[in-house]
């Protein structure tokens, strides 16, 4: 049975740590890169009752100028294609974020496993670095540790589309869903269950779309965040730059609950 997801709010209610959405992103850049995981990872990866497509994952850099007037909210997100009850989309298995209200809001509505982190995006004319450092301390002057992911990407030819580089086998169109998986404790004799919630996309004007020549990925472990040895070695097969616009958790999909599983 499809439901629509129970009701949350902000707290304290009368000064909100974040307002409803839905969510606009307006001048986004999006740097993504198309990873082939070892076999069986991708398993492990993503919980039940949820289906992987295959052992592929997106890491996928944000840089938004404004979402809702939070300015300059920059992300890392580690996506993988997957499958519930005939429904495709892309399951978030980890986001690294440097906005307390988008870290909150992701895990207290839509059960997304998002973590604070201090994102480094240094864009030249050649292409751009980027690293995603742990932190617990957002602001300018607060230490971070040592990198987790650093990856460099450089520009392709701004008149190729990227679609024509981008490896199909991802299985999933860009604007699938998200589908995140929802823990719900044993209570007045019921079962524990896993609740899998639909977040949509609904893209706006994209301002330009390319290809990377080249892109290299350096994954690393960190002292909570064991991320070489939860991924494995990885292969590179694309990468690409996006500059848009889109809405996240558009009226009508904004979370709804679109199947349950008991589980022990």
């Amino acid at each position: 049975m499809t439901t629509r997801a129970r009701q949350f709010f902000a707290l304290p209610t009368w000064a909100p740590l974040y307002q409803g959405g839905p969510w606009t992103f307006a001048g986004t850049a999006c740097v993504a890169a198309l990873l082939r995981l070892p076999e069986g990872t991708a398993r492990r990866l993503v919980p039940e009752p949820l289906e992987p497509l295959d052992d592929l994952l997106s890491v996928t850099w944000m840089h938004a100028a404004d979402v809702n007037g939070y300015k300059d909210m920059r992300l890392v997100d580690m996506n993988l294609p997957v499958e519930f009850d005939g429904t495709l989309g892309r399951h978030s298995t980890l986001e690294y974020i440097d906005s307390v209200w988008g870290m909150s809001i992701g895990r207290e509505i839509w059960s997304y496993p998002k973590k604070t982190g201090a994102i480094v995006w240094r864009e030249s004319d050649e292409g751009i670095h980027l690293e995603c450092r742990p932190t617990d301390k957002l602001s300018a002057d607060a230490p971070a540790g040592s990198s987790l992911l650093e990856m460099d990407f450089r520009f392709g030819d701004p008149e190729a589309e990227a679609g024509a580089d981008w490896p199909q086998q991802f299985g999933i169109p860009d604007d699938a869903p998200y589908l995140q998986v929802r823990q719900v404790p044993a209570q007045d004799g019921k079962s524990a269950r896993a609740e899998v919630i639909r977040v949509g996309i609904t893209f706006g004007q994209f301002h330009e779309s390319r290809a990377g020549t080249a892109a290299t990925l350096r994954v690393h472990d960190g002292p909570e965040d064991p991320l070489a040895s939860a991924l494995g070695a990885v292969e590179v097969l694309g990468a690409r730059l996006d500059r848009l616009d889109f809405d996240f958790a558009p009226d009508g999909d904004a979370g709804t609950v679109i199947g349950s599983v008991d589980i022990q």
